[in-house]
């Protein structure tokens, strides 16, 4: 006992000469040797630091023959639980007479087992009882069953699994949600509070609303002249007073147009109700606030809508307020690009797709048509979490522009994280929480690998340095 713990603090400096090959694995392959939880699993350092460590582990050494024969304290925790099941803690026994009683069953259940109830009744003379004995023989044959389960390898191997699973997930929420709980935070200045998003999962409580928008243009700058959502009950369609005059390509598909002079917009010739840009956002942040978790579906939204509708809400301060009440967004032209072959079907036009698979013909590019066809459709795709992208992925991605330009990741990289609701600034805050665990606990979560934690734990070190 003395030996091995003499070993301990040389050990976690780098000096293995006195390491035993039973629980160190150096001794094996010196180069793949790793420490598992010294930070950045490398030997410490510092001679002051080792004088401390020196000095605290004397004190075990020289109690080396009363640390020999200590035991585990399950079976003490296991009978706390037994006299606790029989004098519970929350209906004050200690007070009363039957505690005496109470205490001396969970000590019979102990070492007689669940019988000892029936060997009392026989010793006092009592019938035993058909059911006592039974019940009894029950459990007793069950907690047999139990410990001979509990000594094998494949449970014991497991339940270190699920520890290791427990602890790493404890870790990882520390990381995402930084200073929570500790001495004194309630009179710190700066604390770190932001919470890094954890990964998307479907619970069940996931609304859908479908939207569609027609523009002025195809630029994504170009304004709105309709909104329309969809969420299988309830029609939201709004029109919208342009700013900018809405090109003739855009008329000609849409049927749109708008008369500056009288401030009138017309369908297909007929005057409709118009309204201003800020009212309908707003309004459309109501109706979207209502829905549980709303998940925002749209043909061709990545590139086109959401853009546009993006920089709307950011020239009139709502970009924040609409963030707080949408879940995340799915693009439908990519759930239809995967089930459905080019050859099969022809294109993946919204209009193709209700025309082949609904049989039908509708308005197209009437926002409010779209919107209703595109909520039919949803029931001929399959869409999981992983198809779930954050309704600003676009400017999450531009966060990623300086190592993109630098080389250090790809596009693909940046847009992949992007989509998972990472940016730049998250895997910062997972680097000064935890190092590169907490960079590696973030990016594994999401599915990333480990080059590519490697290649962000060396650019937040060059950073840093």
């Amino acid at each position: 006992m003395k030996t091995e713990l003499a070993t301990i603090v040389p050990h976690i400096f780098g000096h293995h000469e006195q390491c035993s090959p039973t629980w160190c694995t150096y001794v094996k392959d010196p180069t793949k040797f790793r420490f598992k939880h010294l930070p950045n699993g490398k030997a410490l350092s510092g001679d002051k630091l080792r004088e401390e460590l020196d000095k605290l582990a004397q004190n075990y050494i020289e109690r080396a023959d009363r640390l020999l024969n200590l035991g585990s304290t399950q079976s003490n925790e296991s009978f706390n639980n037994s006299v606790a099941s029989f004098a519970p803690k929350n209906r004050f026994y200690g007070g009363t007479k039957s505690l005496k009683a109470r205490v001396s069953s969970a000590v019979m259940q102990k070492n007689e087992g669940y019988g000892w109830l029936s060997k009392v009744n026989k010793n006092s003379l009592l019938s035993p009882g058909h059911l006592t004995i039974l019940h009894g023989i029950r459990k007793d044959r069950r907690r047999k069953q139990i410990r001979k389960t509990q000594s094998t390898t494949n449970f014991k191997r497991k339940r270190l699994t699920i520890k290791s699973k427990k602890l790493k997930d404890n870790q990882r929420e520390s990381v995402k949600e930084g200073d929570t709980y500790g001495g004194e935070i309630e009179v710190q200045e700066h604390i770190d509070t932001e919470t890094i998003p954890s990964k998307m999962k479907f619970g069940g409580e996931e609304s859908v609303v479908v939207f569609d928008l027609e523009t002025t243009g195809l630029s994504r700058k170009s304004d709105i002249t309709q909104l329309a959502a969809f969420d299988g009950t309830t029609v939201f369609n709004e029109y919208v007073s342009p700013r900018e005059v809405i090109s003739p390509k855009s008329s000609e598909i849409t049927g749109l147009t708008f008369d500056f002079s009288c401030d009138q917009m017309y369908h297909h010739g007929k005057p409709v109700k118009s309204r201003d840009i800020q009212i309908v956002l707003l309004e459309f942040i109501e109706f979207i606030s209502k829905k549980k978790k709303p998940i925002l579906f749209g043909h061709n939204i990545a590139s086109f809508d959401i853009p546009i509708l993006m920089n709307k809400l950011r020239q009139h301060s709502l970009l924040s307020e609409f963030m707080l009440h949408i879940y995340g967004c799915i693009d439908t032209i990519k759930l239809a690009r995967r089930k459905f072959k080019t050859k099969d079907i022809g294109n993946h036009k919204q209009q193709t797709l209700v025309t082949k698979l609904l049989g039908v013909e509708y308005d197209a590019h009437n926002a409010c048509a779209d919107v209703t066809s595109l909520f039919q459709l949803l029931a001929h795709f399959e869409y999981s979490e992983k198809d779930v992208f954050p309704f600003n992925s676009a400017l999450l991605t531009d966060s990623y522009i300086p190592l993109i330009r630098a080389s250090r990741i790809t596009k693909l990289t940046a847009r992949k994280l992007a989509h998972s609701g990472l940016c730049l600034k998250h895997l910062q805050l997972a680097f000064n929480r935890d190092s590169e665990n907490g960079l590696k606990s973030i990016l594994l979560e999401h599915g990333f690998n480990a080059k590519t934690v490697t290649c962000f734990t060396k650019h937040f070190t060059c950073t840093e340095e």
